[in-house]
């Protein structure tokens, strides 16, 4: 008897080679091979890079802000603010189009949010209104803000574990102040008054105040609305697209004033939704009603 007759009628031998699973061809003796190590590489689309890349625009922008304001450079620094909004814009509805969004997008995108609409915008009114140097109120000024702006964007990355629908926003959503002050700045240079030095006492007063409101908004529990979620019926849909056609037309004639009333509105219409819902609870209340439900809490879709 060979070998490899003996070897075919061997249990030991056959679970040997049952373990290694060593194909057998047939008309072929059964024979060891050492097969290749071969890594599994997992290729990445470079579009799928897009929506970082964007994010890191952002941050430039915020970066260059905070430069160009040391630097006495007023309105370039605003219209850094503005460019780092309109990339915050575009990151997540990017991300969410190439079908990239991720967890580390998102943190992502909130430590640049920090730096570009926590950082810039309180910097650059400090280095306006204090150009003879800081002090303990202008550094409190800046802190406030910026910290505000941290507890806002850490409380919605909180709340996007929450898998609710997002309905509305609790609080300010950051990029809305940050562009408001930003146009802001941008005005007072076209018209040549408010912000331009020398500055008046009555309104450094009056910006120490709005910036501690904004502020204060952004970590309140304010509702303020979320276009994304608003639904046109169909038999709207040609009244709407005049109106919006209408004000991107005036837009470009006048943007930065119709970028100002259009932000500064929305600013407003939180408090003012905010109230009117109280005011109903308190009459249903009165009227012996059961109060309404409360509207879900935000959590959010994407990258800001």
């Amino acid at each position: 008897m060979t070998k490899e007759s003996s070897s075919a009628h061997d249990p030991l031998a056959e679970r040997i080679l049952k373990s290694r699973r060593i194909p057998v061809h047939p008309g072929r003796t059964r024979r060891f091979r050492v097969r290749p190590f071969r890594t599994q590489r997992k290729n990445i689309n470079l579009i799928h890079l897009l929506p970082n890349v964007l994010t890191s625009f952002n941050v430039a922008c915020g970066v260059s802000a905070i430069l160009f304001a040391t630097e006495g450079r007023f309105e370039i620094a605003a219209q850094m603010i503005l460019l780092a909004g309109f990339f915050d814009l575009i990151d997540g509805k990017v991300a969410r189009l190439v079908g990239s969004s991720s967890q580390f997008g998102t943190q992502l995108d909130s430590l640049a949010d920090v730096i570009s609409f926590g950082a810039a915008p309180p910097l650059l009114y400090h280095a306006m209104l204090y150009p003879n140097g800081p002090n303990r109120l202008s550094v409190a000024l800046v802190l406030i803000y910026t910290l505000c702006t941290a507890l806002r964007l850490a409380r919605y990355n909180v709340q996007a574990s929450g898998g609710q629908k997002r309905t509305h926003f609790t609080g300010l959503p950051c990029p809305a102040p940050a562009g408001f002050l930003a146009a802001l700045v941008l005005i007072s240079y076209e018209y040549n008054f408010l912000l331009v030095p020398p500055v008046n006492p009555v309104v450094n007063i009056g910006i120490h105040i709005l910036l501690v409101s904004l502020a204060g908004m952004m970590v309140s529990t304010i509702t303020f609305p979320d276009f994304s979620t608003i639904h046109v019926e169909k038999k709207n849909v040609y009244q709407y697209n005049v109106i919006i056609v209408l004000i991107l037309c005036v837009a470009v004639l006048r943007f930065k004033e119709v970028f100002t009333i259009l932000v500064g509105t929305y600013i407003m219409a939180g408090p003012v939704i905010t109230i009117r819902e109280y005011s109903r609870r308190r009459a249903e209340h009165a009227a012996g009603l059961e109060p309404s439900p409360a509207k879900n809490p935000e959590t959010p879709v994407e990258n800001p």
